[in-house]
């Protein structure tokens, strides 16, 4: 599974991206990461979900799995909690 995340948005406008993939990592990290997928509901989610808050951070996540792909974008203030730790940890490094 290969996970790529935009960050944007918030008061200082900064922008990030990051990829993981989850054959990459260790077997504790690509658990945590599928299961955040898995709980977020990531293949049903709405394309896009925004609040409208003007310094929201907003994240576009990319998600790339047994040949489906979706890309899902929404903000801080309006996505299910497992999608925004998803968005985080991908950030981080997983």
């Amino acid at each position: 599974m290969q996970i790529k995340v935009a960050r944007s948005g918030g008061f200082a406008g900064l922008k990030r991206e990051a990829t993981v993939d989850t054959e990459c990592v260790s077997v504790d990290q690509r658990e945590r990461l599928e299961r955040l997928v898995a709980e977020a509901q990531f293949f049903d989610l709405p394309e896009r979900a925004a609040s409208g808050v003007a310094d929201a951070i907003r994240y576009r996540v990319r998600v790339e799995c047994d040949g489906h792909v979706r890309e899902v974008a929404t903000d801080d203030q309006s996505g299910p909690e497992p999608l925004i730790e998803l968005a985080r940890r991908v950030l981080e490094g997983a």
